[in-house]
């Protein structure tokens, strides 16, 4: 049995492009991932099942990201999250690195790094930074 299938990644993004990467990334290292259109949203999951990692997009409206990671801390959720963002957003990524993020990947060349933290999530190791 793969421990990898054990494995669940969220994602919080708006852009198709992307989240089909992430999905082929995903089902390349056997990991779950389930696909969430909002913050609220995904926060409501985490209440249900506790996922691995959430990958969340810094370009959603109204800073959902941030916004994600402020609901998390309050929830004393302990879930390693990685903020895809834009490049050259230097203020987005300082805030989200602040706010507790394991890592500010910008887009679109997500996939190398990105490789690398869902390698620890898929051998079931703990990420952190």
């Amino acid at each position: 049995m793969n421990l990898a299938l054990h494995c669940l990644v969220y994602l919080l993004e708006q852009d198709s492009v992307t989240t089909e990467a992430i999905r082929l990334l995903c089902q390349k290292k056997s990991l779950r991932l389930v696909c969430f259109r909002s913050a609220p949203e995904l926060m409501e999951a985490v209440k249900a099942d506790q996922p691995s990692c959430i990958i969340a997009a810094n370009d959603h409206p109204h800073g959902q990201a941030l916004a994600l990671m402020k609901g998390l801390a309050s929830e004393n959720k302990q879930v390693p999250v990685i903020i895809l963002g834009h490049h050259n957003d230097v203020t987005s990524a300082v805030a989200a690195i602040k706010a507790g993020a394991l890592d500010y990947i910008e887009k679109p060349t997500i996939y190398g790094r990105l490789a690398e933290w869902l390698n620890a999530v898929s051998k079931n190791t703990r990420i952190t930074a």
